[in-house]
């Protein structure tokens, strides 16, 4: 399975759309879609969605695990952090940036991070990273190098939303991405099934674990 291919079940399997699900990608990583990138403070912060070591641990992820495996662990984690099918890039990115869905004017400027919102993250700094996720995933008008890269930023963290500061890296700007072949329906209907198969194991150590964290919401 291809990585356009990745997001593509993965999107439909939360009721996503894919081009939202790979411009978060692009923004964490970046513009590099590298899941061996790693950032944040201690280099701790592993992949395309930059991953907390507390969320490295609950979604099996690491430096070593494929993108396609990332990209679902990223499905699991939003649906985790309150995304339901049909929201926006919006909600996608707060709960990515911000803990969970609908904190639309949090900030991690005073934590490290870019100046701005959420919401000026999504509306003013991701243009290109939308069109570097259109010409990955092959739509029509997809341009590749529309704009310079960025830092990674500490992204699907609890940390990196509510606690110290992170400092990440400049990176070296992305080249053209080939475009992908259309997904194989069979392989998507398997990839969301052992998506859902995974979430639902997961559900008891999630709901204990999300215990523990709750109070940095509040």
């Amino acid at each position: 399975m291809s990585i356009a291919d990745a997001f593509r079940t993965t999107a439909a399997a939360i009721g996503a759309r894919p081009e939202d699900l790979a411009t978060v990608a692009s923004y964490e990583s970046g513009g590099r879609f590298d899941p061996a990138i790693r950032g944040g403070a201690g280099n701790r912060y592993v992949g395309m969605f930059q991953f907390g070591p507390w969320e490295q641990q609950h979604y099996g992820v690491s430096q070593q695990t494929p993108a396609e495996q990332q990209i679902a662990a990223a499905g699991r984690f939003l649906v985790d952090r309150g995304f339901r099918p049909g929201m926006s890039l919006l909600d996608m990115y707060s709960a990515i940036n911000a803990g969970r869905v609908g904190r639309y004017d949090a900030s991690d400027a005073s934590n490290g991070g870019a100046p701005g919102t959420v919401r000026d993250k999504v509306e003013q700094q991701m243009e290109g990273h939308k069109a570097k996720a259109v010409a990955l995933l092959g739509a029509l008008g997809g341009n590749s190098g529309a704009s310079p890269s960025q830092p990674p930023r500490a992204g699907t963290d609890l940390a990196a939303a509510l606690g110290p500061g992170v400092a990440l890296p400049t990176l070296a700007p992305v080249l053209p991405v080939p475009v992908p072949t259309e997904p194989d329906p069979a392989v998507q209907a398997q990839q969301i099934q052992q998506l859902q198969e995974q979430r639902a194991q997961q559900e008891q150590q999630r709901k204990q674990a999300l215990l523990s964290v709750s109070a940095f919401y509040r």
